[in-house]
């Protein structure tokens, strides 16, 4: 059966389930991990500044990029940095191995679905 089959005799072709709940610092951080290539660290940063998930160590380079930089994503040497809608971030260092533009891509794409505030992350 072709789509316009499918359309004309009723059944529908899209999930009406909708988007998908947001991801958690966590969640983010193995996203990002499963995505990407020769990701050294990682950290999730809230809009404040505080650390929800990753690498505690990774979190000064991170801020300091983030007051410095007036765009996301941004990069310094082996750092990027994307800020999710909220205002939270993550950030991840780059091992020698990375593709940089593609883990730019990757980390915009899971700052995009992540929730940094408590009131964004679904329960259960």
């Amino acid at each position: 059966m072709t789509s316009h089959a499918m359309r004309d005799s009723g059944t529908r072709v899209f999930s009406p389930a909708g988007m998908t709940a947001p991801l958690t610092p966590a969640l983010a951080l193995a996203y990002l991990h499963e995505l990407s290539v020769d990701v050294r660290a990682a950290v999730v940063l809230d809009r404040a500044g505080a650390v929800l998930a990753g690498e505690e160590a990774l979190a000064p380079r991170a801020r300091a990029l983030l007051a410095a930089a007036g765009a996301s994503p941004a990069s310094a040497g082996d750092l990027l940095v994307a800020r999710a809608p909220d205002g939270g971030a993550i950030a991840a260092i780059a091992g020698e191995f990375a593709l940089l533009p593609v883990l730019e891509h990757d980390l915009c794409a899971a700052a995009a679905a992540l929730a940094t505030t408590v009131r964004d992350v679904p329960e259960g």
